[in-house]
């Protein structure tokens, strides 16, 4: 793992060196996710794609789980 260092703006944004886009397919528009997780700022690509083909595989599960919370809810 290489290390780079980056500066941060006045307007709190930073420069993800071209190596790290370029090893990551990261284009201009592309989006990004960002956490923060014990002091450590995390970035990760997002692809919508993904996340639709996810979801479109995941549907019926997603559908039954809401179902069967929805009716859980109604009998409380």
């Amino acid at each position: 793992m290489v290390k780079l260092r980056v500066k941060v703006s006045k307007k709190g944004q930073i420069v993800i060196p071209k190596i790290i886009r370029d090893k990551l397919g990261i284009k201009p528009g592309k989006y990004l996710l960002i956490d923060e997780k014990n002091g450590r700022i995390i970035i990760e690509r997002y692809d919508i794609g993904e996340f639709v083909k996810w979801l479109k595989e995941s549907r019926k599960k997603l559908a039954k789980d809401v179902y069967e919370f929805s009716l859980e809810d109604e009998f409380e």
